[in-house]
C-alpha cells in the first residue's frame, strides 16, 4: 500500500468509526467494522482506484460489516440461551420428554397456543393446527381466508412464542397443588 492511500485511510478511519458508533451505540463492534472496511478498501483501492468520496465507501462497507457483526452476535446470544434452557430442562426430571404414564401433553401444548403474546386470531389459528390437528387449509377455510394467509399466520405466531421465549413446560406436581383448591 503506498503513502498515500495509507495516509488517506488513517485519516478518515476516525471519521468512519465516529459515524458507525453514532448509528449503532456499540464502540466495540464498530470498531472491527471499521478494521474490516480499511482492510477491504486496502485490497479494492489499488487495483480499482480510490472512490471519489472515501469516507461514504467507508462508511457503507463498515455499516453492512457491523450488521453483519450485529446479526452474528444476536444469533449466537440466541445459541446461547437456548443450549442453557435446554441444560436446566435436562436437570429437570418432572420436564423431561419421557412423561410419567398418564400424563396428557395436550393441555400443556393448548395452553402455549394461548400464550398472551398471541393475538386471539393467532390462539385459535395455532391450537386448531397443534392441538386439533386440522391442516392449514382447513383451517384458512374455517376463517374464510386463504390457504398462504393462514400459513403466514400461523407462522408469525410461532415466531412470536419463540420471540417471547415461550417454553413447552408441563405443570409439576407443585404447580397442581397449588392451583388445586384446598
Amino acid at each position: 500500500m503506498n503513502r498515500e492511500l495509507e495516509h488517506l485511510l488513517r485519516t478518515e478511519a476516525p471519521q468512519v468509526l465516529g459515524a458507525l458508533v453514532r448509528r449503532f451505540g456499540r464502540f466495540d463492534i464498530a470498531e472491527d467494522a471499521v478494521q474490516e472496511a480499511l482492510l477491504a478498501a486496502g485490497q479494492t483501492w489499488p487495483a480499482e482506484g480510490i472512490p471519489e468520496n472515501p469516507r461514504s465507501w467507508l462508511i457503507r462497507v463498515g455499516y453492512r460489516r457491523m450488521v453483519d457483526l450485529l446479526r452474528s452476535d444476536q444469533a449466537r446470544h440466541r445459541r446461547e440461551q437456548e443450549v442453557g434452557a435446554a441444560e436446566l430442562a435436562m436437570r429437570e426430571p418432572e420436564r423431561r420428554a419421557n412423561p410419567a404414564p398418564g400424563t396428557d401433553d395436550s393441555l400443556t401444548l393448548l395452553l402455549l397456543c394461548c400464550h398472551p403474546a398471541l393475538d386471539a386470531t393467532a390462539q385459535v389459528a395455532l391450537t386448531l393446527r397443534a392441538v386439533g390437528g386440522l391442516t392449514t387449509a382447513e383451517i384458512a377455510r374455517a376463517h374464510g381466508t386463504t390457504e398462504p394467509t393462514m400459513g403466514a399466520r400461523i407462522s408469525r405466531a410461532k415466531q412470536r412464542l419463540a420471540r417471547a421465549s415461550a417454553r413447552f413446560t408441563p405443570p409439576t406436581d407443585a404447580d397442581r397443588a397449588a392451583a388445586s383448591p384446598p
